[in-house]
């Protein structure tokens, strides 16, 4: 099923040049466009501007969001875990040998699309949580525990999870809310490797995290059959990075510090994306059903203030300078050879 995506970002240059050139979209994601190419063993990854929170795609872009996107999981899989099996075959100036002459050189292509193999995917979304917040803070301000793993009293938001990192895998939703699934079942139907690499994964990423001065709370991996790693890694779309001193300070408050993501965003929708619901009130945007077209239809009626995803651009080129030592441009021309 593909994401319901609203007119107004509907359509992008990138798509009409894809398709005027014969290359079919296979899959529309809220972020990712997927098309098809020749070589059925291969797809092609185009990653839009388009932002989404609460699972609605907003009728709103982040500047530049999918260069820096793209930029980042080419950082992580080219550079640090280049030597894991993942679906990452082509990047930058490289897409060109599987496209059509009209295609090649194309500068917007290289920045934001990758080759890659084509996969079947594992039905899990794996995450790892290095630290409370969230989600597993709800999990565990509940249940005291987050996907059956206990956690010890006197927790809060942003505590470090001690004594390690922890696997806290969701469903991967077609449409709807993702939803914790217990560690244990995931592991006993696809394997203990899910887990542990995983983990071994998001320790990698960590350590490079910090000797950057920022801290990587908690991370997103998928995986296809056989535990190839695949789909984004390591962005501000499916990671929480904080920056290390502002961690310290504020877990003194027992709070989290502002993430380099869209979190901006976030609080943007749960603040003005109100919706009269029958007797039940003014119900805010979290609570909002993805899958109710009224709802669908109200959420992409709304009007995201520039300022907003101005700033959430701002931040993504912050993560993306911090943790590859070069502005989007500089990697784009020194690494994708744009």
């Amino acid at each position: 099923m593909s994401a319901k995506i609203p007119t107004l970002v509907a359509d992008t240059t990138v798509q009409q040049v894809l398709q005027q050139a014969g290359i079919k979209l296979g899959h529309r994601g809220k972020v990712r466009d997927t098309y098809l190419l020749p070589d059925p063993a291969l797809l092609f990854v185009v990653a839009t501007d388009r932002v989404s929170i609460f699972d609605f795609v907003l009728p709103a872009v982040v500047p530049h969001k999918g260069a820096l996107l793209t930029a980042l999981t080419v950082f992580w899989l080219s550079e640090v875990l280049n030597d894991v099996p993942h679906h990452l075959v082509a990047y930058g100036r490289g897409i060109d040998e599987y496209l059509p002459p009209e295609l090649r050189g194309n500068a917007e292509l290289h920045k934001r699309a990758l080759v890659v193999r084509k996969l079947k995917m594992v039905p899990i979304e794996c995450i790892v949580r290095g630290y409370l917040t969230g989600s597993g803070l709800k999990s565990y301000e509940k249940n005291h525990h987050v996907c059956g793993i206990p956690l010890p009293e006197g927790l809060h938001d942003g505590s470090r999870i001690l004594p390690a990192p922890i696997f806290t895998p969701t469903t991967k939703a077609e449409s709807g809310h993702d939803e914790h699934v217990p560690t244990d079942e995931v592991i006993q139907r696809y394997g203990r490797w899910t887990r542990d690499r995983s983990l071994a994964y998001y320790q990698r990423l960590a350590e490079v995290a910090e000797s950057k001065g920022l801290v990587l709370a908690d991370t997103k991996f998928e995986f296809g059959e056989g535990g190839v790693l695949a789909d984004e890694v390591g962005t501000p779309d499916s990671s929480r990075f904080w920056d290390t001193d502002e961690c310290a300070r504020d877990s003194e408050q027992k709070k989290s510090p502002p993430p380099f993501d869209k979190e901006l965003v976030r609080s943007w929708g749960k603040q003005n994306v109100l919706l009269r619901c029958g007797q039940d009130g003014l119900v805010s945007m979290p609570y909002l059903d993805p899958d109710n077209p009224a709802h669908v239809a109200f959420v992409h009626s709304r009007t995201v203030p520039d300022a907003v995803l101005n700033e959430t651009t701002s931040r993504y080129r912050t993560v993306v300078q911090r943790l590859t030592g070069l502005t989007l441009e500089e990697f784009q021309k020194f690494r994708l050879r744009t």
